[in-house]
């Protein structure tokens, strides 16, 4: 496996949250994922709902705390899913994992 710390931006901290992803399109409808890992420029989550590389998505935290330091600093993320990953069936947190890249840099 490839290590791709030394291109990515923005040092990753690694944070498990529920949360909700809406895609921009349809932003009534939304879909249980769960967030992994963080960083100013995006986030991994992983979900049952299947998403297309390049689409528009929402993520909206259900824990929201506007004094925290962390991602719960903010109740909505927009971004762009930049990767995916097909996990199977086996991982019963979601069979899809995402990279999303938000559309503008987020600082904690």
């Amino acid at each position: 496996m490839e290590d791709y710390s030394e291109k990515r931006l923005y040092e990753r901290y690694d944070y498990q949250e529920p949360v909700s992803l809406h895609r921009y399109e349809s932003q009534d409808q939304f879909y249980a994922a769960k967030m992994y890992n963080y960083s100013s420029g995006g986030m991994y989550l992983r979900t049952n709902e299947e998403m297309t590389v390049g689409q528009h998505v929402y993520v909206r935290l259900k824990n929201y705390y506007a004094d925290s330091k962390g991602p719960e600093k903010y109740k909505n993320y927009s971004g762009y899913i930049r990767w995916s990953d097909e996990l199977g069936t086996s991982v019963p947190s979601g069979q899809y994992g995402y990279g999303v890249e938000y559309t503008k840099p987020v600082y904690y």
